[in-house]
């Protein structure tokens, strides 16, 4: 990685000579926002609904958004060119930014509204799952949710997320799966779906669920497909009973959940549905 080309503030740099201030509030605050855009097959998936997710983000954080879709594109198009990655990601940082003068204090909560954002993005290499793996579905805990009250934002505050997320790598399981009141409402890095009596569930969109854009996706595609689908609250009983369970996530698309606390989900595999679903992702990623 040492010489690898990342962008920061209009110019394109190898990650060494990337350097940004301590001052900057992303730093000192964690105020700002990321996206995440993966590439399947060398092509962005679903780019337009990630930067229109990036634009809301920031209008809700008040952080001006100073480039136009078309330089969003532009950027991101030549960041990718000095990489020959076939299944990648484009991660995006946009942070409030740094004071801008020295008579200014150098930390204190509120903020001018002169600041000049920094943005960041580097390029990183998606390793997709075994299919062998995908197949047999992976393992789940869950962790009671205490993160911070609006997590509809793509805030990078994800401390708490991080934890969970270690949590379960202790326990040797995938992900951690976050439930508030007894109602689940998504995993550490994902958003989670189930299938009881044929019917797709998945938690209805709130200040604790990320509106993820594969969740949009598959939601999308499970009606395409004819099958009903519903927006609920899911409860922790609904969820230990359900005959399928999935995740879904940008980098990975789909991953099948085969247990929860140790506890065998349906079949103690991926139901046929998640297979279904995953059939129609592997052409995007692997064939096309």
């Amino acid at each position: 990685m040492k010489n690898s080309k990342v962008f920061l503030n209009n110019k394109f740099l190898n990650l060494s000579e990337a350097k940004i201030s301590p001052l900057d509030r992303g730093f000192i605050f964690a105020d700002g926002v990321y996206e995440l855009i993966p590439f399947f097959q060398d092509k962005a998936f679903l780019l337009d609904k990630h930067l229109l997710r990036l634009n809301k983000n920031l209008s809700e954080m008040k952080i001006e958004n100073i480039y136009s879709n078309d330089e969003w594109r532009s950027y991101i198009n030549k960041l990718i060119s000095y990489y020959d990655y076939t299944n990648f990601y484009v991660y995006i940082q946009v942070s409030r930014g740094a004071p801008k003068h020295e008579e200014e204090v150098l930390r204190q909560h509120h903020y001018y509204n002169e600041m000049e954002p920094t943005i960041f993005m580097y390029v990183s290499e998606i390793n997709l799952l075994p299919e062998d793996k995908i197949r047999k579905g992976f393992s789940c805990v869950t962790l009671d949710d205490l993160r911070w009250g609006m997590c509809n934002i793509k805030s990078i505050s994800l401390a708490y997320n991080a934890l969970a997320k270690n949590y379960a790598k202790e326990r040797e399981a995938f992900e951690t799966v976050f439930v508030k009141k007894g109602i689940i409402t998504e995993g550490s890095s994902s958003n989670i779906f189930i299938v009881k009596d044929n019917v797709f569930y998945t938690p209805q969109l709130n200040n604790y669920v990320l509106p993820g854009i594969t969740r949009g996706y598959v939601i999308e595609e499970i009606k395409n497909l004819d099958y009903q689908i519903q927006e609920i609250d899911i409860s922790i009983d609904l969820l230990e009973k359900a005959d399928e369970a999935f995740l879904t996530n940008s980098t990975q698309f789909l991953v099948p959940i085969s247990s929860l606390n140790k506890k065998i989900i349906g079949s103690g595999q991926a139901g046929k549905y998640s297979c279904e679903l995953y059939e129609k992702f592997k052409k995007i990623s692997r064939y096309s």
